[in-house]
């Protein structure tokens, strides 16, 4: 009786818990109440998600088939006990059988978490059994528990650091139908041993599910990173800025700003507002992405020093060293001065960024904005570097993008730069005739070469264990909506 009863307590709890981690260690259905928003952020969020009804249904069918292989590769430890008079040893104890037919819902009353059901859920166990009544006999025995039901609503909260949080807000258990065949002279036990084990179960299991949910989940919650590490550079931050909302969907909103690596100093930029869409159907996954990623990330890499750069004959392939020589053709034609004064000599050339990069997002088109200087030196035979000249340089990128299979493509309509003589240490610089052949050689060079690689484009990210497909992706004022199918790959190392 002890014995039936530990082993479908560890069954049940163990499918509980583990549909409630596969849900919600995915990062999506995260909530909080009351409403909840994190202190010291006065911005809109730089992103949100929304996991649909059909994303939590794919979510909880990779459950259920993670939850299955676990028990069907169950190794049951022997049980040794008692139970009144009689002194038992359970051996060779198997799972015959097991069906746990679930739902997820994030409508429950209070809209701030998920609901899991189980109804109709079944499990049947086989075994040899030792027993000492006055004498030791041998046999075995077989156990079937049926019209097992479950309702358990998880509350999901956030932190004060804007992690996520899980909370057992309430649980029922019943299981109607339990039939024990003790085989060899216990017969006479059996209907006493059913009644007690499903009393037990009844009375204990809410209270295993609600200390697995309380302590074991929300251990694993706390253990999340909010944060993502690029190199040594900077870090993105998508922690929770407020509470999300459970109405059909989960929806849930995120800093989405980057940070330089041991700062947490605020990019000043505006955060531009997305509008509420009302499309919870079409897709398992929403990102809706601001501009404000990429511009704070500009923003760290401007304030960091990271868009600095020096190109020098020894770090450009060799076939392009003849063009890093004050003597060269091209040179000779344009700035024939350089070659007079400072004749047959390597060269470098400073680019260093004097604004932050822009990135503009409008329906239709997306526009990224660079301005830099670019100061070329003469090096002389002692090494010495001689300044030359500094030219302005903006360049403005538009283009539109798209999807092809599982891969992002994009295609440039236009590409533009602008010229601005600064200082200069060698006469006149015929801006106009540079600004002529810049944009020839873009035009002939460099736009069908992107726009190339744009048409085979750019494989969508992974998840760990999935890919996206079935991707859309939609410019809208200020952000980016994409939306998503996703697919199961089985690769994942904590997909088993």
């Amino acid at each position: 009786m002890a014995t039936l009863k530990k082993i479908s307590s560890q069954i049940l709890v163990g499918f509980l818990v583990g549909c409630a981690l596969l849900q919600l260690t995915r990062g999506f259905t995260v909530g909080d109440y009351p409403k909840w928003k994190l202190a010291g952020w006065n911005k809109l969020p730089g992103f949100k998600a929304r996991i649909t009804q059909k994303g939590l249904d794919f979510f909880r069918d990779i459950g259920m088939e993670t939850i299955q292989k676990h028990i069907r590769e169950m190794h049951i430890p022997s049980q040794h006990g008692s139970a009144g008079p009689i002194d038992y040893d359970a051996t060779n104890i198997r799972i015959v059988s097991f069906g746990l037919p679930a739902s997820v819902d994030p409508n429950i009353p209070s809209k701030d978490g998920l609901a899991l059901h189980v109804r109709k859920g079944s499990f049947s166990l086989h075994g040899d059994l030792r027993y000492k009544f006055v004498l030791t006999h041998h046999g075995h025995f077989d156990a079937k528990l049926a019209d097992i039901s479950l309702d358990a609503n998880i509350r999901i909260g956030v932190d004060s650091t804007g992690r996520p949080t899980a909370s057992a807000e309430s649980c029922y258990f019943h299981v109607g139908y339990v039939h024990v065949d003790l085989h060899g002279t216990a017969r006479m036990f059996e209907d006493k041993v059913a009644d007690k084990l499903k009393q037990t179960l009844n009375q204990q299991v809410c209270s295993s599910v609600n200390k697995a949910i309380n302590q074991d989940l929300e251990n694993k919650l706390r253990a999340l990173n909010v944060t993502i590490p690029y190199k040594d550079m900077f870090k993105f931050d998508y922690s929770l800025v407020q509470s999300p909302s459970f109405n059909g969907s989960v929806d849930t909103a995120h800093k989405g700003e980057v940070y330089p690596i041991g700062s947490k100093a605020e990019c000043p930029i505006p955060i531009p507002g997305i509008p509420q869409d009302s499309d919870r159907t079409s897709k398992m996954l929403f990102l809706w992405v601001t501009d404000y990623l990429p511009n704070s990330a500009g923003y760290v890499l401007q304030e960091t020093g990271h868009l600095q750069h020096t190109v020098t004959p020894e770090n450009v392939p060799p076939e392009y060293n003849k063009y890093l020589n004050t003597s060269s053709m091209a040179l000779k034609m344009l700035i024939p001065q350089i070659n007079k004064m400072y004749p047959n000599m390597a060269m470098w050339i400073s680019l260093n960024s004097t604004k932050a990069p822009a990135v503009k997002i409008a329906p239709g088109c997306i526009q990224a904005v660079l301005t830099a200087d670019c100061s070329p030196y003469a090096v002389q035979q002692n090494k010495t570097k001689t300044f030359l000249f500094t030219l302005g340089v903006t360049i403005t990128v538009e283009l539109t993008v798209g999807t092809k299979g599982n891969n992002i493509t994009w295609v440039v309509s236009s590409f533009r730069t602008t010229l601005k003589e600064g200082h200069s240490e060698v006469g006149p610089i015929p801006v106009s005739s540079i600004q002529q052949k810049v944009d020839m050689a873009i035009k002939l060079f460099i736009l069908p070469k992107i726009n190339r690689m744009g048409v085979a484009g750019v494989p969508l990210p992974k998840m760990d264990g999935f890919e996206m497909t079935n991707t859309s992706i939609t410019p809208g004022l200020g952000f980016l909506k994409i939306g998503t199918d996703l697919v199961h790959t089985h690769q994942s190392a904590n997909a088993a």
